[in-house]
């Protein structure tokens, strides 16, 4: 896996991004026939009743039945409407902060992930994505610089004391406690290279394509993710001949796919990704979703406990 020297192969996205934020051309380039988008799996699951805590509702940490599901049964659970600018509190509900969200049938449901796509969707994602590009083993993944522990690590030091050790002796130094660059995921070289800079952010480049992500296992050969168990998705990826692009930026929990009519319309039927058409020029912010607002769905059947 290597970093590409500057930002000259993602230049071509600048020109197709709004600098104004007026729908999602903010973050998704203009100029494709068609977008889709896919949404992020839910995980619910099925907690304990342990009694109560101060007169609230107690659920054992250890759940059971935990499964990944779509946004569609989330919104047939709720009575709610699943189309392309659904977003996932209105499926829900008007649920305050802090509070677990409970089905009629004692489901909890936890929030889809925010700027990262689940290794399992990516792969069957990626399948689809390499048919319809001519170079599917050339390509570039584009990492938000933003992401914590890529340019510093989490200052920490570990002590360790021996029996005949005086107070101070073993105090650590400052190297000890270095948090600049190249002390974090990815080295020095990469960290004070160029980075792809694009309408409020930025990015580092990477010489992944889209073939990489076919295979799930591609979660153990990246250096942008500390652990294989807590995976990073990339925030951009497009082939080499753009013919497609994928982004999931890093406030949506679902990513979208700009391309050709035909890539859009494999996605939608594709039974391993839940993707619906989308319009140019969608507005996905969180008063978008007009069908699900409280007032057009006024005996919704929300259970929220504390």
């Amino acid at each position: 896996m290597e970093s590409l020297p500057n930002a000259a192969p993602g230049e071509w996205l600048r020109p197709l991004l709004d600098t104004v934020w007026h729908d999602m051309h903010a973050v998704v380039p203009r100029g494709f026939p068609a977008y889709a988008r896919i949404f992020h799996p839910v995980v619910r699951d099925r907690p304990r009743d342990t009694g109560t805590w101060h007169g609230h509702p107690r659920t054992d940490v250890f759940p059971l039945d935990e499964e990944q599901v779509r946004w569609s049964v989330v919104a047939g659970a709720f009575g709610t409407k699943m189309h392309p600018l659904a977003q996932f509190h209105r499926l829900l509900g008007q649920v305050p902060n802090r509070r677990e969200v409970f089905d009629s049938e004692g489901w909890r449901y936890s929030e889809p992930l925010t700027g990262n796509l689940a290794p399992n969707i990516l792969a069957a994602l990626a399948a689809r994505l390499c048919e319809h590009t001519s170079t599917p083993n050339e390509g570039v993944s584009a990492i938000w610089e933003g992401w914590g522990g890529l340019t510093s690590s989490i200052g920490h030091a570990q002590l360790t004391f021996s029996d005949d050790s005086t107070p101070g002796e073993n105090a650590p130094d400052s190297a000890a406690l270095d948090s600049g660059p190249g002390q974090g995921l990815l080295p020095a070289e990469v960290i004070n290279g160029e980075t792809l800079t694009l309408p409020g952010r930025a990015y580092y480049l990477f010489n992944a394509a889209p073939q990489f992500y076919r295979d799930p296992g591609w979660v153990n050969h990246v250096p942008w993710h500390h652990s294989p168990q807590f995976p990073q998705s990339p925030s951009i990826l497009w082939p080499a001949d753009r013919s497609w692009v994928m982004l999931t930026e890093i406030d949506f929990d679902s990513t979208i796919v700009a391309g050709r009519r035909e890539l859009v319309s494999a996605l939608v039927r594709d039974p391993a990704i839940e993707a619906l058409p989308l319009d140019k020029g969608a507005d996905l912010t969180r008063d978008a979703d007009l069908p699900n607002r409280p007032e057009q769905r006024p005996n919704a059947g929300l259970q929220a406990r504390p």
